[in-house]
């Protein structure tokens, strides 16, 4: 019964992958695979980064891939491999679990320590909140997860069975060509078709544990300090890892909007978290990954802009029309 991890991400956020691989092995010896959506750089070395093995799109089961280069763009399509990498993995290895991590994560207790938390089924999820938040005009609010998903697929696990089979098929068909951000048609990537998850499978676990995907989007239900040397949740409760999305390098803003209800000012327990994060990403910054443009900016085609010249003549024909 072997257990795995994974994470996905272009060569520019190699750094941040670079931690989550040293925090889950720090921890135990978990094989941690790379699928980097992008191509391969000469610029670095990829065996000597310490994953298991670093597999690129071309070594993946995606018959459309060609159009997905050229129409996704890199968000979209770093979340579009997410289905097929969990395949790859069962097809490729004997892993009887396997989970999908953010490369903009970190954990802090053993991966093998996550098995508490499976209710015999196939699928373990996240939410992204626990407590209502308060109605406060403060950023974010519920309505975020109404457009965005209720379930955070930062994290997410699956055991090697018929029924996850049938839910990775079900999800790949989506993520071919409606793994979009269009939010008017009820799109937001990988993440929005979780909604039906648990009703369409069943087969499935919702973790409503405040140390798993803690992040700053559910600060208002939990707050994290360190307590004798480990990181605890609400005071009693372990943090099993930390999602540092949209993480300020300066330190500046503990959300991502001005009008954020929490700052490092009225969440001062936060800064501990934070700031030995930015140590973890400075060690990885012997080699400056930022620098390295997403397929080397080949992908994805651009749309050429509409000339000045040509709106203003579509609007004389829209107004002759009516």
């Amino acid at each position: 019964m072997s257990t795995i991890a994974f994470t996905i991400c272009s060569n520019n956020y190699l750094n941040k992958a670079l931690v989550l691989l040293k925090s889950i092995k720090s921890q135990n010896a978990v094989p941690v695979y790379l699928f980097l959506a992008d191509e391969k750089s000469d610029q670095i070395n990829y065996a000597g980064l310490g994953f298991e093995k670093v597999i690129t799109p071309d070594e993946l089961d995606i018959p459309n891939l060609q159009w997905q280069l050229e129409n996704y763009n890199v968000v979209e399509f770093n979340t579009a491999i997410k289905g097929v990498a969990f395949k790859y993995l069962f097809k490729h290895t004997g892993a009887s679990t396997v989970y999908y991590f953010d490369p903009d994560i970190k954990v802090y207790r053993p991966i093998n320590a996550f098995e508490q938390f499976w209710e015999n089924t196939s699928i373990l999820l996240t939410p992204h909140i626990l407590e209502p938040i308060p109605f406060d005009g403060l950023f974010p609010g519920e309505n975020l997860f109404l457009n965005h998903g209720i379930y955070n697929l930062g994290f997410l696990g699956l055991k090697r069975s018929g029924s996850s089979d049938k839910f990775l098929n079900w999800w790949c068909e989506r993520l071919a060509e409606k793994c979009v951000i269009d939010l008017k048609e009820g799109y937001f990537t990988d993440q929005i078709w979780f909604n039906l998850v648990p009703l369409l499978f069943k087969d499935v676990t919702v973790a409503e544990h405040p140390g798993l995907n803690a992040a700053y989007w559910n600060l208002h239900d939990r707050s994290i300090k360190l307590i004798g040397g480990n990181f605890k949740v609400n005071d009693t409760e372990d943090l099993f890892f930390y999602h540092f999305s949209s993480f300020d390098k300066f330190l500046k803003q503990l959300m991502p909007r001005a009008d954020g209800r929490f700052t490092f000012e009225n969440r001062p327990e936060m800064i501990k978290l934070y700031t030995d994060y930015l140590y973890d990403l400075q060690k990885e910054n012997s080699h400056d990954y930022n620098s390295i443009n997403y397929y080397n900016s080949k992908y994805p085609f651009q749309i050429p802009s509409v000339s000045l010249a040509k709106r203003i003549t579509n609007k004389i024909i829209r107004e002759i029309k009516n």
